[in-house]
């Protein structure tokens, strides 16, 4: 019913909390569209991820734009995150208040609205599966700092 890579995304973003690997999985479905202008609800997930990513790092100018920009497009109702099985309402709501929030409180992860339960039943499976992550990790943290390679990784989801 969904893409592939927007399960991985889920997984990595609900599971791991692996922000970075969340842009690059989802980056491979959001290639696949015809819009080249960002029209996408994928590049909104993107960029939730990544404002994440840099809130977590202490990059609060990073976070704020990119929590505006988010924002601003769901505003503009160029996309159905309904579509994606989310409360795209909320995601807006959550959005304005991360952005207003972004270093007057400590960093805290957040989880999607997700409204399917069949994505809710893939998450929980995906949690139990898997040992929680330590979220405060180096290496996942200033994950762009560090050479890897999950290519294969993101070609195949599981």
């Amino acid at each position: 019913m969904y893409p592939p890579h927007y399960i991985a995304f889920l997984t990595y973003f609900h599971v791991d909390r692996d922000y970075f690997e969340c842009h690059e999985v989802l980056e491979l479905e959001w290639k696949k569209q015809a819009d080249p202008e960002r029209l996408s609800p994928w590049v909104i997930l993107i960029q939730i991820a990544v404002a994440l990513y840099h809130e977590r790092r202490g990059n609060e100018k990073g976070a704020r734009i990119l929590y505006n920009r988010v924002e601003n497009r769901l505003k503009e109702r160029c996309f159905q995150l309904e579509d994606l099985g989310m409360n795209e309402k909320q995601v807006q709501q959550d959005m304005h208040e991360r952005y207003h929030s972004v270093g007057q409180t400590a960093f805290t992860d957040y989880e999607l609205p997700i409204q399917d339960p069949a994505l809710i039943t893939i998450i929980q499976q995906a949690k139990r599966a898997k040992k929680p992550s330590t979220l405060t990790y180096e290496q996942l943290v200033h994950k762009h700092r560090y050479p890897f390679d999950e290519k294969e990784k993101r070609k195949k989801p599981n």
